[in-house]
């Protein structure tokens, strides 16, 4: 597959801003480390409450999915049901 002149011009770009960071990543670190150690620990706050949900939501489906494999085998419905 040929590499067209837009790919070509975009991967340039990439390479050139990436060499221009690295030259200049002590005076960026100096600049934007505290603005992105707060925008960090706030995304890990927000992060870990998003996987709690979601942990939740898999948890709840999956009592579902275990009280209808019971009802459907004649066993009841209640989590007292004994499993086989």
């Amino acid at each position: 597959m040929p590499v067209t002149r837009s790919e070509t011009l975009f991967f340039t770009a990439g390479v050139v801003v990436g060499a221009a960071a690295a030259a200049n990543y002590p005076w960026l670190k100096e600049k934007a480390g505290p603005l992105i150690a707060g925008v960090g620990a706030g995304f890990g706050d927000s992060y870990a409450e998003a996987a709690r949900r979601v942990a939740e939501k898999v948890e709840a489906v999956q009592d579902a999915m275990a009280a209808m494999r019971r009802a459907s085998q004649g066993q009841g419905e209640g989590p007292e049901a004994p499993t086989t």
